[in-house]
């Protein structure tokens, strides 16, 4: 470690050992949030699915697509709800919910589009949902979503303070 000087004694010394930031690590939440996003997974890449049975003569298919469809905002809504526990109280970091709370609109979008057979738009928007929500899954089971969110810079600087003796 580089060397420090103390102002308030005039020496120089070892910088102060890095305090560990007392937090909440998530538990209950990060899984409530999992189960939530695997199954809004599950149900986004059923879609082109659906729709890729419908385009080889499944007619059925397309209602069935429809059903799917009407209910990714709910879930959506759910997982909205599990990634706000997840940031707080949880602890968790914060862009899970910014990246559902985006889902929500462009699945809201995308209904719209489908119902007005603007196919142009609404393809390369589903692809788009699915590789977001796909990821967004992904992340959640690696190792990143377990680590608590850093403290505000604020609050960095204000700990940092009180570890110097102010």
């Amino acid at each position: 470690m580089p060397p420090t000087v103390d102002l308030a004694a005039g020496t120089a010394g070892a910088a102060p050992p890095a305090r560990q930031v007392p937090g909440r690590r998530p538990g209950a939440s990060l899984w409530t949030l999992r189960g939530v996003a695997l199954v809004h997974a599950a149900a986004v890449v059923g879609q082109p699915l659906l729709a890729g049975r419908y385009l080889g003569g499944d007619v059925e298919s397309l209602a069935v697509h429809g059903f799917n469809g009407s209910l990714l905002p709910l879930l959506t809504m759910l997982q909205g709800a599990a990634a706000l526990a997840y940031v707080w109280p949880g602890g968790g970091r914060g862009w899970p919910f910014l990246v559902t709370f985006l889902l929500f609109f462009a699945e809201g979008i995308q209904i719209g589009l489908g119902h007005t057979r603007e196919l142009a738009i609404h393809l390369p928007l589903g692809v788009g949902i699915v590789v977001v929500q796909v990821l967004l899954t992904v992340w959640l089971f690696r190792g990143g979503a377990r680590r608590p969110r850093r403290p505000r810079r604020r609050q960095r600087v204000r700990q940092a303070g009180d570890s110097h003796g102010r």
